[in-house]
């Protein structure tokens, strides 16, 4: 029961986040609500052809696109009322905003998915949000997708250019790949389906 309830109040809290969100980016006015100021920049063509193997992965063609080197997209975060650039690519859906909760260490990221699902790459520099073990080492985000956390599931998500046989990788949707570090960013690879809307990247340290 108690398990049960957690699950409840943490998707209660992504769907109020996402209608935050909506109704920001529709233009009313709430207080002390973040204003969206996303920024897209022609710097890297998204644009793919998203055909889903199955029901639960998404297209290769996706993962490929997203294995092409920069970012295209950039929002401003607004942490303690400062923007913090975000970059990250998305492809098989749209942003629809990002909120940051400086008391949890999270980034609170709305979506809007296409039909076949798709994937999101972000760009998590590390004074903003960072997870840490007892030894400084680098540990994995928790990722939470619509009040349900995910698997980080770095052999099945193959975030590379893949030719011919012997790419076994499934793909799957509701997964995460950590794709890149180094000493200021992390970024990640987020996988999700058609029915997905809201995911939580939740650390221990930074939002500087």
């Amino acid at each position: 029961m108690i398990h049960k309830t957690i699950q409840l109040n943490l998707k209660t809290r992504g769907i109020m986040v996402l209608l935050t969100l909506v109704v920001v980016a529709a233009g009313a006015t709430m207080v002390p609500i973040q204003v969206i100021h996303a920024q897209t920049t022609p710097a890297k063509n998204v644009t793919a052809n998203v055909n889903a193997s199955s029901e639960d992965t998404v297209s290769k063609n996706v993962i490929a696109e997203l294995a092409k080197p920069g970012f295209g997209n950039k929002y401003d975060l607004l942490i303690n009322g400062k923007p913090t650039p975000i970059s990250y690519n998305i492809i098989g859906g749209s942003l629809v905003g990002m909120l940051a909760d400086p008391s949890r260490h999270s980034i609170d990221v709305a979506i809007n998915p296409g039909p076949a699902g798709g994937a999101l790459e972000i760009q998590l520099p590390r004074q903003t949000v960072d997870f840490k073990g007892g030894d400084n080492a680098d540990q994995p985000y928790v990722v939470v997708m619509d009040g349900q956390r995910i698997t980080n599931n770095p052999t099945g998500i193959c975030v590379q250019v893949i030719s011919g046989r012997g790419n076994a990788c499934s793909n799957i949707q509701e997964t995460f790949k950590e794709s890149q570090t180094t000493n200021t960013d992390r970024v990640l690879t987020i996988l999700f389906g058609p029915d997905n809307r809201f995911v939580e990247l939740r650390g221990n340290t930074g939002m500087a």
